[in-house]
């Protein structure tokens, strides 16, 4: 009983110094970050990985876009980086190593996961982080309204559209009158389509006086995509409740009829002096 007691403490002990020595060792601290978060469509895109080896040499470094693994980096091997064919990726060779890989020319279907995985020499511990990429497409300018008749007053149907040049996904847009959201796009709008399209937003309002308060009508469409791009178009519409411009023709009239009575007098008196 005593004898099992000893085995039982010491076969502990020794699961303990085990642990101990594989904390010591383990990779720690992988972390992948893509530059930028979201790539537009055609541009590059530099993925790193960043890791803590905790002083235990490199075995290597695998990237993977989904399951497939596209580029490796092994220090031991000669030639040190391997890449793998893989539709849509076209490694920059020359600016990639052991933390990152730069990606030429990224198109939508590179849109998903990607992964780095790394793993040590020492008992081969390996550890991976997994980030989202997004491809996006861009509008080549700022949305645009049209609005039906004018001028507006009190009980009319403002009716306007708002328009935003092909992208992808499609832009975000929302209808601003006098400061104040009046319609949006629908956030829950159907799954995005395979290439660029249009956003448009249909905007009917029945004016009320409330919306008169402030002396005018400014409306605003706004469009949105993500945190990388937002533009608007702006409107003054015309209104009956616009001042109307003050006139100067009274004042050149009074002007016109003092002269024409003048003349007169000196016609009169001319007359009058020929008969005396």
């Amino acid at each position: 009983m005593y004898t099992m007691k000893i085995f039982t403490t010491v076969l502990r002990m020794m699961l303990e110094i085990s642990v101990f020595c594989t904390d010591v060792y383990t990779l720690k601290n992988v972390v992948l970050t893509l530059q930028p978060a979201i790539v537009e469509r055609d541009n590059n895109c530099t993925l790193i990985c960043t890791y803590d080896l905790e002083d235990v040499p490199l075995y290597t470094v695998s990237w993977y876009r989904g399951i497939k693994e596209f580029y490796r980096y092994t220090p031991n091997e000669t030639p040190s980086i391997k890449v793998f064919e893989t539709p849509g990726i076209n490694v920059a060779k020359d600016q990639s190593n052991s933390t990152q890989v730069v990606l030429r020319k990224v198109e939508f279907n590179l849109s998903g996961n990607f992964t780095c995985e790394v793993t040590t020499e020492k008992a081969f511990s390996t550890r991976q982080d997994v980030q989202v990429m997004q491809v996006v497409q861009l509008p080549d300018d700022a949305p645009t309204i049209s609005v039906g008749r004018e001028p507006l007053d009190y009980g009319d149907e403002l009716i306007a559209n708002c328009m935003s040049r092909p992208s992808r996904p499609p832009a975000m847009l929302k209808f601003i009158l006098n400061n104040r959201t009046v319609a949006r796009t629908d956030p829950f709008q159907k799954r995005i389509p395979p290439e660029p399209s249009w956003s448009d937003l249909l905007l009917n309002l029945t004016l009320t006086e409330d919306h008169f308060r402030t002396g005018r009508l400014i409306l605003r469409c706004e469009a949105r995509i993500e945190n990388i791009y937002h533009k608007y178009a702006e409107l003054k519409l015309n209104t009956a409740r616009d001042p109307i411009p003050e006139r100067v023709s009274a004042y050149d009239s009074s002007h016109s009829i003092e002269r024409i009575t003048i003349v007169k007098l000196i016609i009169i008196n001319l007359i009058s002096s020929m008969f005396k």
